[in-house]
């Protein structure tokens, strides 16, 4: 492929993509999954399903499975934090948008150990945080692990009133840092960190399991508002 064909392929990708986000919200057609980033679905009891999948039930290999493409599994030790079992797919396209996602699974303490014990090889990053490499036959016990979080990281810049279109106001509004603003959606159970000049990411767990997202956002030094 030229690089003239590419530039509008990849453009012509991505203004469908804005067109998709302003159009006015409407209930998926019958028949047809929730794949797209505002079709979030909340069952009453404190859980809800994303991109189709029900988040703390819903397994990596299911995930696969629905968005037709097989994750890059990695177990990673934050410095002074517990490890974390993510899966990454790269470059997907539900619903018309495209966008990289990154899913936390749900392993007991035990199995995580056991997994960074059988690990292959272990890359130190500059931020301290270490990468170890699964064993490939450990890999069936990640994708028979629960989905607890998927962070949707979409290939354009989403506009703050688009968003607000799709999803109303939020509850609450974060302040992190300079430019960086989380919402705040406890009923979807959805972070949306807007960011000036930067991608907008969209963080989703289950409603009863917000709280846990939310908490260290509202640490002192954090300015909360409404």
């Amino acid at each position: 492929m030229s690089r003239l064909i590419f530039r509008v392929v990849l453009i012509a990708g991505l203004l469908t993509g804005l067109l998709l986000l302003l159009r006015p919200p409407q209930p998926p057609p019958e028949g047809r999954p929730a794949t797209r980033p505002w079709e979030v679905q909340v069952d009453g009891r404190g859980g809800s399903r994303a991109f189709g999948l029900e988040l703390g039930v819903a397994t990596l290999a299911e995930a696969e499975r629905r968005l037709g493409s097989e994750a890059e599994v990695t177990l990673f030790q934050p410095p002074d934090g517990e490890l974390v079992l993510e899966a990454f797919f790269d470059d997907l396209a539900p619903g018309g948008l495209k966008a990289d996602f990154v899913l936390v699974l749900d392993l007991a303490a035990a199995d995580l150990a056991a997994l960074h014990a059988r690990g292959l090889r272990i890359a130190r990053g500059r931020d301290g945080i270490r990468r170890v490499q699964l064993d490939p036959l450990d890999l069936p016990l990640a994708r028979a692990a629960p989905i607890v979080t998927i962070t949707y990281l979409p290939a354009i810049d989403l506009d703050p009133e688009a968003l607000a279109r799709r999803f109303g106001p939020p509850a609450e509004r974060v302040a992190e840092d300079p430019g960086v603003t989380h919402w705040l959606y406890p009923a979807l159970g959805l972070d949306i960190v807007v960011a000036a000049g930067g991608k907008e990411v969209l963080q989703y767990v289950a409603p009863r399991r917000f709280e846990r997202l939310a908490a260290p956002l509202r640490a002192p030094g954090a300015a909360a508002r409404p």
